[in-house]
């Protein structure tokens, strides 16, 4: 049984407009399950992670190929970009990421035209993005390295989505999303809260699933992680 405390609610409203958890305390949250799906959080859910992973890594092993050389062509070499992001227990790991964007240009001196800045932590319509990279984004093929995190331990097939480091503060990293690790998918990545940022109801999701982890839950939210995927609407 987990136990936590909650903060006010105004300082949860805070993090809305900021992008960045630093106000938001652990909420108060319960955890009761049944005892099967207790042994799965606690045992199961790692064991199908690893099978699965590893299975994906061999059968998605010759695209992966195929991806890393067609970036190579594009944007030269180091295609393989390390994100520093929170999981469980708070502890910071390198997520695996293929790269699908120039540069930065505040980097390097080159004339720019566009809309000179994002108004969101995540764009599709950021101008670094390269013609390869929308499409790898589009069907999350961008991914697909975050296996040999699974693997790894560092996270899982499902949970909570994992946060970059620089938007969480210390407090947060006791909230009862860091709990179990950061997921490939979840709730908040399929639901219409990711598409308007809305950070709130992802934390109340990430809560909904620390609460209810089972095998069914899990298998759902996979099915339709494959469904977006082919019909193409990630990113």
């Amino acid at each position: 049984m987990l136990e936590r405390r909650s903060e006010s609610e105004a300082a949860a409203r805070s993090i809305g407009s900021a992008h960045s958890f630093t106000t938001f305390g652990p909420p108060e949250l319960t955890v009761v399950r049944s005892r099967s799906h207790e042994w799965y959080a606690r045992r199961g859910k790692r064991i199908v992670d690893l099978v699965v992973a590893l299975s994906l890594l061999v059968v998605l092993l010759p695209l992966m190929i195929v991806i890393w050389a067609a970036l190579t062509l594009t944007l030269g070499r180091h295609v393989l970009l390390v994100q520093h992001r929170v999981g469980r227990g708070g502890v910071t790991y390198g997520c695996l990421k293929f790269r699908t964007m120039r540069p930065d240009r505040r980097s390097i001196r080159a004339p720019f035209h566009g809309v000179d800045r994002r108004t969101m932590h995540k764009s599709p319509d950021d101008p670094r993005h390269t013609p390869l990279g929308r499409v790898l984004r589009r069907y999350s093929l961008d991914e697909l390295p975050q296996l040999w995190n699974v693997v790894r331990g560092q996270m899982s097939l499902v949970g909570p989505r994992p946060e970059m480091e620089m938007h969480v503060s210390a407090a947060f990293r006791s909230h009862c999303r860091h709990d179990i690790r950061p997921g490939l998918t979840g709730p908040f990545q399929l639901s219409a809260m990711r598409a308007r940022g809305d950070l709130i109801a992802g934390l109340r999701l990430d809560e909904h699933y620390v609460r209810h982890i089972s095998p069914r839950y899990d298998l759902v939210l996979l099915v339709r992680t494959f469904g977006a995927v082919f019909r193409g609407t990630g990113g």
